[in-house]
């Protein structure tokens, strides 16, 4: 009976279904086997310790990649396809043929939409440039690249890649990564299919952050910048299209918020003109009463009663300050929380009463992957 039915409905039918109801599926009959197969190995998670399971499973059963649209990491709530593979501060060349051979396989497939390295060392920059015409977002996490091959590599000619994130925990592992991305100078423009950017501004990278951003400058829609204690200002370029900017800044080395801040916050008419959404995220430890009392930094210039913002930025829609803290375990951090939310807010006196300034705490599931 279940032969007689349209594959079509037999999968609308099982998509709804957990796995171990999809395992059981695939089982007891053979019209469901493929299509139960097809959901169960859609998502997958590779971790240093999984990789020899991995090897095995793909050396044994070759059809499976035909399945495998992505490595889903559990971290990142979403309807789409990831792929990610998690080292351990594991070498590309310890990943053995069948891993890499599953990689390069999945860089042909069409359904495949991100892909992410994370703790692996010496990965070939010729790998980086096909992943860039592969995957819509790719996400490179604490990885350096293979010194042996040749700084110049032949590019291929158009990106896929719209959202690209980078956090290299070295300094000249994210100038090896800007160097083989921006390799070819004679071809302005070749970023220009990057739409969202995520990169470190901390002292270390922040050169080649600033040269990545440059590069996407025309067609940049979203940007978050990773700026740990913001011991340095950032120069932002004109990014006329930009929509929305994230300020991910860490706490607790200054009485109130870092200086860079409020002169970064200052040239936004004249470097994100078109902006639409501010989002500031709070990590690190609350500041005590006494420091924030004793701030002697005052509120954002634009932002003052005088409401500068409606005029130097007018597509501002929101203001989101995000503390990366559970307000709700002790009495202590609840009062501390609700100093700051009072502080911060006392850095935005012209949007009060307009719905547009969102203070919240919460702690955020995505970070690893974002």
């Amino acid at each position: 009976m279940l032969s007689n039915l349209p594959q079509e409905l037999i999968e609308f039918i099982l998509v709804e279904l957990d796995t171990d109801s999809l395992r059981a599926c695939s089982l007891v009959s053979s019209p469901l086997f493929p299509p139960s197969q097809r959901l169960i190995f859609r998502s997958l998670v590779v971790s240093y310790a999984d990789i020899p399971k991995a090897q095995s499973l793909f050396a044994s059963a070759d059809h499976i990649l035909h399945y495998c649209t992505g490595i889903f990491p559990p971290l990142i709530p979403s309807s789409r396809v990831f792929l990610t593979i998690k080292g351990r501060t594991v070498e590309w060349k310890d990943m053995t043929l069948p891993l890499h051979s599953a990689l390069h396989a999945l860089l042909d497939s069409a359904a495949v939409y991100s892909l992410n390295l994370a703790g692996i060392f010496d990965v070939p920059p010729s790998f980086i440039l096909l992943a860039l015409s592969s995957f819509r977002r790719l996400g490179l996490y604490s990885i350096t690249l293979d010194a042996s091959e040749p700084d110049i590599l032949e590019r291929p000619g158009t990106l896929r890649t719209e959202q690209l994130t980078i956090r290299a925990p070295y300094e000249d592992s994210m100038k090896r990564i800007a160097d083989v991305l921006l390799q070819d100078k004679s071809m302005p423009g070749y970023l220009d299919n990057i739409k969202q950017l995520t990169v470190g501004m901390h002292r270390a990278v922040k050169p080649e952050s600033l040269r990545l951003i440059g590069a996407a400058a025309n067609n940049l829609r979203c940007l978050h910048l990773r700026c740990g204690v913001f011991r340095t200002h950032i120069d932002l370029p004109h990014l006329p299209v930009l929509k929305v900017i994230e300020l991910k800044l860490y706490l607790g080395f200054s009485v109130g918020l870092p200086q860079n801040l409020y002169t970064t916050i200052a040239a936004f008419p004249e470097t994100v003109p078109a902006i639409e959404t501010l989002r500031l995220t709070f990590y690190g430890a609350l500041p005590g009463r006494e420091d924030l009392v004793n701030d002697p930094a005052g509120c954002f210039p634009l932002f003052n009663d005088a409401c500068a913002y409606r005029g130097r930025l007018p597509c501002l829609r929101r203001v989101h300050c995000n503390g990366w803290w559970d307000p709700a375990n002790t009495t202590r951090e609840k009062a501390e929380w609700a100093d700051f939310s009072v502080y911060v807010e006392s850095k935005f006196p012209g949007l009060r009463g307009t719905r547009i300034l969102m203070i919240a705490a919460a702690r955020e599931d995505q970070t690893t992957f974002d």
